[in-house]
């Protein structure tokens, strides 16, 4: 099959784009999927990359937002549906698992990511048979490969911090993946927007897409401005997927007693904040990772019912998967960059 192995980290070079690779064989467990569409992710550069201390087998497959149809029936859904895959691995049988919190399992993995399954950047991949959801008519394949990684995350968000009506939340990066997620789904539920760009021409993106506010981060002092906006209360919570360059913005920007989501490590995986101002502030503090299969299955009714549409950047061909991560890695896009096998 074609397919664009990874052999080892490294820059995009290591993207190997192939034409004879093995197509992969599915266990008694196991379906195999032919791959329509594969959403990007920072997840996809983090696993290219590597992650000191963790280590994967390779050759290695990128991509986790998988869309593609089925190549046997299954219980009673037809071989050939359209289906897109829940990304999560884990055991099924510890008591988180039981519970439906399967992101806390002790084995719990991404597909395509730093994990033992390979990924969507294929013509074919092979995942368990649990992990596979039909597709409404009425969401298409391109929006469809656009919820499991990052719509799925914002969902998990606002039911964690148990965000509302009237709330306000700061997010970064209106023109990625989660920030477009975040914005979207929050103007449906009613909950406030002040969004962060890099630059004027992402303004109008961010607006269009549902932002009450939006912040040039490379012209203005993102706190200065919340302060501002809020008339010097701050916001009800921070969605940090930047991480080390971005939290100590968060805990000055957030109000008394409001709330942190980290979600992301997008400007660096250590960081240090004044524990005085965190601690002072009664701060809430909650660690996000992606959402169960049960959230998943949630959020495609309410994306269903509340007619969301994600914005498709670009759409790549499985040949030119560096181009896309080059595009990704710059910061050049404006919505989800999709790869079409």
């Amino acid at each position: 099959m074609k397919a664009v192995p990874i052999y080892g980290h490294g820059d995009v070079s290591v993207l190997k784009y192939e034409q004879d690779f093995p197509t992969p064989v599915p266990n008694i467990s196991e379906i195999l999927i032919r791959v329509k569409y594969c959403g990007l992710n920072h997840l996809d550069i983090w696993t290219r990359m590597g992650i000191p201390g963790i280590s994967i087998g390779f050759p290695h497959i990128c991509g986790s937002d998988i869309v593609g149809s089925l190549e046997e029936e299954y219980l009673a859904i037809p071989r050939g549906s359209r289906v897109l895959l829940y990304p999560g691995i884990s055991c099924n049988d510890c008591q988180n698992c039981k519970n439906g919190s399967e992101t806390l399992c002790r084995d719990f993995s991404i597909i395509g990511g730093l994990s033992n399954y390979n990924g969507g950047y294929a013509e074919y991949v092979i995942v368990p048979k649990t992990n596979i959801i039909p597709i409404p008519d009425e969401i298409s394949d391109e929006q469809a490969a656009t919820l499991s990684i990052s719509y799925l995350t914002a969902w998990n968000i606002i039911k964690k911090l148990q965000l509302e009506e009237d709330d306000t939340v700061l997010v970064y990066g209106a023109s990625g993946g989660l920030g477009m997620a975040m914005i979207q789904i929050s103007k449906a539920l009613g909950i406030k927007i002040i969004s962060t760009v890099s630059d004027d021409s992402k303004l109008n993106f961010a607006y269009n897409i549902g932002s009450d506010y939006v912040i040039n981060r490379m012209k203005k002092e993102i706190a200065l401005e919340i302060e501002k906006i809020t008339q010097g209360t701050g916001v009800d919570a921070v969605v940090d997927n930047a991480g080390q360059k971005t939290l100590m913005i968060s805990i000055n920007s957030v109000r008394r007693g409001g709330k942190i989501a980290i979600c992301g490590t997008t400007s660096g995986s250590d960081a240090s904040f004044q524990i005085r101002s965190f601690y002072s502030k009664q701060i809430q503090l909650y660690g996000i990772l992606i959402g169960s299969k049960l959230e998943l299955l949630e959020l495609i009714d309410f994306v269903s019912e509340k007619k969301i549409s994600s914005k498709i950047d670009s759409v790549f061909p499985l040949a030119d998967v560096q181009q896309a991560h080059n595009k990704l890695e710059r910061g050049e896009q404006l919505g989800k960059i999709l790869i079409k096998i």
